[in-house]
């Protein structure tokens, strides 16, 4: 069995499996609660008679008990009643809000992939499933279209329907882009759940743009989904074997077969070195998958939260 690696000791989950057992709520039942408290909305997926929507979405397809053969899709969608975003959240409570939704995803691990539970935890960092654990339908188009922005037509990257409970994400767009673009629609939905209409957003890769405060919010939701401290330390660890990374002569030869000063005169800068250390496939004559592509995100994005964690040392 897999050992947790979201293991963080929180008060919903005390509280969460003392209301279960109380009432001895079905997998359904318990996945909805959970989904209310991480969306701070203790009226979602209730209908316009304060009963439970007959049609929850497909919140419910991952946790019906039949084998994973047997299951179908929902066509329906959950509604949202009161929910209020905040005006600001620390990034803290943009963390929290992250970690909480990994737990729900290994709790729940067995109704969303079945038998086919993925090896590797950070393989469980997917947004898509996150999304059908809140109610959300997830999709990849072809294209969604351009917008215009300051006077230039901008391909639209991802969308989010809030009415309909829809994420749609192009495919004309590169892989990691497209991930994080799927995480940043979730940070909407988790954070700002009241907002209305539809909200269009154009690539995003993890690099900071200067925007609104929503979307600078749904931005480091991506940061805290796809590239959690724990897993992204313990990651760095098993491939450089010490954090946070000293550069000397032997880690030097050991990333990049060269001395020290060398390294240094190719390398400039500390965003240099830290791109470096996110995208080596060898370390001390071993092979390895790049960090970035291990989490599924740029580069770029990826030398940034080995900054922010502090896994290269000053």
């Amino acid at each position: 069995m897999l050992e947790n690696p979201y293991a963080y000791v929180e008060q919903f989950e005390a509280d969460r499996d003392e209301y279960a057992c109380e009432v001895q709520c079905s997998p359904i039942d318990v996945s909805i609660y959970d989904s209310r408290k991480l969306l701070e909305n203790p009226y979602a997926y209730l209908d316009d008679n304060g009963k439970l929507s007959a049609n929850i979405g497909r919140l419910t397809a991952p946790f019906v008990q039949s084998p994973p053969h047997e299951r179908k899709a929902e066509t329906g969608r959950g509604l949202q009643h009161g929910a209020k975003a905040p005006i600001s959240y620390s990034d803290g409570e943009i963390e929290g809000k992250a970690r909480e939704l990994h737990e729900l995803i290994w709790r729940q691990r067995t109704f969303i992939w079945g038998d086919k539970i993925p090896a590797d935890p950070i393989d469980m960092l997917d947004p898509a499933a996150a999304l059908a654990l809140i109610g959300y339908d997830f999709d990849l188009e072809e294209s969604l279209g351009q917008y215009r922005a300051l006077g230039s037509l901008i391909e639209v990257a991802g969308q989010i329907d809030r009415e309909s409970r829809t994420v749609r994400v192009s495919r004309q767009f590169p892989a990691n882009v497209r991930t994080f673009t799927a995480a940043h629609e979730l940070g909407h939905a988790v954070l700002h759940p009241s907002f209305g209409g539809v909200h269009r957003d154009r690539p995003l890769s993890g690099v900071g743009l200067s925007r609104e405060m929503s979307e600078i919010q749904a931005d480091k939701f991506a940061t805290f989904f796809l590239m959690p401290a724990k897993l992204v330390r313990s990651t760095f660890m098993q491939m450089f074997q010490v954090v946070p990374f000293p550069l000397s002569e032997e880690t030097s030869f050991a990333l990049s077969g060269s001395s020290l000063s060398g390294l240094r005169r190719k390398y400039r800068s500390r965003r240099d070195v830290s791109k470096l250390l996110a995208s080596t496939e060898r370390y001390d004559g071993k092979h390895y998958r790049s960090l970035a592509a291990r989490f599924r995100v740029s580069v770029e994005a990826m030398a940034i939260r080995i900054e922010e964690l502090e896994l290269l040392a000053a």
